[in-house]
């Protein structure tokens, strides 16, 4: 954090702050009984992540956000249209475990990202508005694909992305 040395845009879409918003969205994971799995003694979760076009790495479903916007684009593919208003509220509902600046490989001394990040936990596996998500996901498809991985410091995902989800491991007294 801090200096960069680059200068201009970069990557970014304007000078100054790239807002963003990173949802974390989390289960327990469960045996076909419905208890949850344990590992090390402590629960284990699962998130939902996706893989976008051109990448070889799974990432948060979120992203940038443009002005007057309230879902990102990225996100917007992922659920369908009939759906944003109640994902909006469960947002809203959610618990905020980040909100500033982010540490991103595209940060220039001119242009960086400032994100908000917020999770959203279903403790129960009957919760109706779980099965309303899982319902309203795209399927895969050759441009993006979307699933629940089990929460675990190993997965490809982008390092930044990480520290969101340790966090909320950490919050939830989860295994990471």
């Amino acid at each position: 954090m801090g200096r960069t040395g680059l200068r201009g845009r970069g990557r970014l879409h304007c000078f100054g702050p790239n807002h963003a918003l990173h949802p974390i969205v989390t289960r327990w994971r469960r045996n076909l009984d419905g208890s949850i799995i344990r590992k090390s003694l402590k629960k284990m979760l699962e998130v939902l992540v996706a893989q976008y076009p051109l990448s070889d790495v799974w990432a948060l479903p979120g992203g940038s956000l443009e002005p007057g916007e309230t879902l990102p684009l990225k996100l917007k593919w992922i659920l369908r249209r009939e759906f944003w208003p109640q994902f909006q509220n469960l947002l809203k509902q959610g618990t905020e475990v980040h909100k500033g600046y982010l540490d991103d490989p595209r940060n220039t001394d001119n242009a960086w990202v400032e994100t908000v990040a917020v999770s959203v936990h279903f403790n129960s596996q009957n919760d109706v508005e779980m099965k309303r998500l899982n319902s309203f996901l795209q399927g895969c498809d050759p441009e993006l694909c979307i699933r629940w991985q089990v929460l675990d410091k190993r997965i490809p995902l982008h390092a930044n992305h990480k520290k969101f989800l340790h966090k909320i491991s950490t919050l939830l007294d989860a295994y990471y």
